[in-house]
């Protein structure tokens, strides 16, 4: 479903970037706001359960355009707090969810196709923190909470689409892999250049 969603967003920025606006990408600075579905899976099996849960996530980001190919960029995103049932049995539910947020920063290598659309990869650091509740019928078991800090490699595929010169609207895959699972997000980001 994720990526079926994905590859129409990029399908249709594809469409629209087939139309004659001329959008120079010119230096400067820029933010913007995304939103997509966020996904957790955890390497850890715990007696037959993998975690591989998603939920809705956010991120703001902002950054500066050295020239039509390179940028850097910083981001703060908000994972959600993807939740899977663990046991389900008649009275009781037992539920983890993992709530990830961080803070990225990016180098982006950008190769234009055309006057409106482009393509880019980026690479770059995250710090992030990731919090693991356990819950039985909705309340937190006692000693269910564990909090891990970390820093690890980012990196990500996304298309753009300038719409005008001082706006771009973006689709995009974004990962982090962390020493136990991964973390990665799919989004539609729009931004406003300065």
């Amino acid at each position: 479903m994720r990526k079926r969603m994905a590859l129409n967003g990029l399908a249709l920025l594809g469409l629209l970037a087939s139309s004659n606006v001329l959008a120079e990408m010119q230096p400067g600075f820029y933010a913007g706001v995304g939103v997509g579905t966020a996904t957790v899976e955890l390497d850890t099996d715990f007696d037959g359960f993998k975690f591989d849960a998603d939920d809705t996530a956010f991120k703001v980001f902002g950054g500066y355009n050295f020239n039509q190919y390179f940028a850097l960029e910083a981001s703060y995103l908000d994972g959600g707090n993807p939740e899977e049932t663990v046991i389900a049995l008649p009275g009781a539910r037992g539920t983890l969810d993992v709530g990830v947020t961080g803070l990225i920063a990016s180098a982006i290598g950008r190769i234009p196709l055309g006057e409106m659309f482009a393509v880019y990869g980026k690479l770059g650091l995250a710090s992030y923190d990731a919090e693991i509740t356990g819950r039985v019928n909705g309340d937190v078991i006692d000693d269910g909470e564990a909090e891990v800090s970390d820093d690890d490699v980012a990196y990500g595929l996304g298309a753009a689409l300038n719409v005008g010169s001082q706006f771009e609207l973006r689709a995009e895959y974004e990962a982090i892999s962390f020493s136990d699972g991964d973390f990665t997000m799919l989004s539609v980001s729009g931004l406003f250049k300065f």
